[in-house]
């Protein structure tokens, strides 16, 4: 298998299979949680970093860019927000709901490309978007509640992928100088929890332990995987591989987590799928190369 092909889809499979891993900490408040996935980060994201020269050399050039910085501040926030109704989403047992926020966010990327990057689409893909669309509406429309937590979700991820196209910093450097920046905010914020809540680190059992541990793990090391892959792969093939990554989650969701699905719901789905398929339909056919 092409290495590129192999480090993308790894990274796209972790990502799907997030709900397991954070179902198993889902008696850990979801505050905590995204604690230990904020502060682990950061060692790990030091030691990938310092271990290539380009990534030093990127790291060193977007701290002394103070518009970088102001950016990454922005980002920072959208992946914080982003991370912690993910984890939110799986304790409260709506996988699916999240999954569908996922489902969008190629949806909001084509928008934000037509809007800030003034990308122009053919009529097929206007199609692709107008099924995703309308699906998307249907999906929040005819429920019986907004929602809310998948919204957020598709939309800050979206928006961070739109706001880091922009910038400088790649992947990794990127993400430790975002976690630089709001590790002062998490580290007094773990004092005040730590004052006000029962905390489950080192209170409950070993494999709590480990589990919270190693968050900052499984956070980086998908992106790592990512960042690899999409160096060595045409951007066609990484956008239609990530629609791995939803569906894996939605199948989780209903077939391991047993969460309901309703008929408006699937409904909703097809749609998002009908579009994305119309997309990616259309992105082989342009690239004569795709293999």
């Amino acid at each position: 298998m092409n290495k590129g092909i192999l480090f993308v889809l790894s990274g796209y499979l972790m990502w799907g299979c997030f709900p397991i891993y954070w179902a198993l900490l889902n008696h850990v408040n979801p505050s905590e949680v995204l604690l230990h996935r904020m502060l682990w980060s950061v060692p790990v994201l030091f030691f990938l970093v310092y271990s290539k020269s380009s990534w030093r050399s990127n790291f060193k050039d977007s701290l002394s860019s103070k518009k970088e910085l102001v950016f990454l501040l922005l980002t920072a926030i959208l992946i914080t927000i982003n991370w912690g109704c993910y984890i939110l989403a799986v304790n409260l047992g709506r996988v699916v709901e999240a999954s569908m926020g996922y489902f969008l966010s190629p949806v909001i990327n084509m928008l934000g490309g037509y809007f800030f990057f003034h990308e122009r689409i053919s009529k097929l893909k206007q199609l692709a978007v107008l099924f995703a669309t309308i699906g998307s509406l249907y999906y929040v429309f005819s429920g019986d509640s907004f929602p809310w937590l998948g919204f957020i979700v598709g939309f800050t991820f979206a928006a961070y992928g739109i706001a880091r196209k922009a910038m400088a910093s790649s992947a990794l450097p990127g993400l430790y100088i975002e976690t630089l920046i709001l590790l002062p905010f998490f580290l007094i914020f773990s004092v005040w929890f730590y004052l006000n809540y029962d905390a489950s680190f080192l209170n409950i059992d070993v494999s709590t332990d480990i589990l919270l541990f190693l968050a900052g793990a499984v956070t980086v090391i998908p992106l790592a995987l990512f960042n690899a892959g999409a160096k060595l792969l045409p951007m066609t093939t990484v956008g239609i591989l990530f629609l791995i990554t939803p569906t894996i989650q939605f199948l989780i969701g209903y077939y391991l987590q047993n969460e309901l699905v309703n008929s408006n719901q699937l409904l909703g789905f097809i749609g998002v799928w009908a579009g994305l398929i119309i997309y990616c339909y259309c992105l082989m056919k342009e690239n004569s190369n795709f293999k």
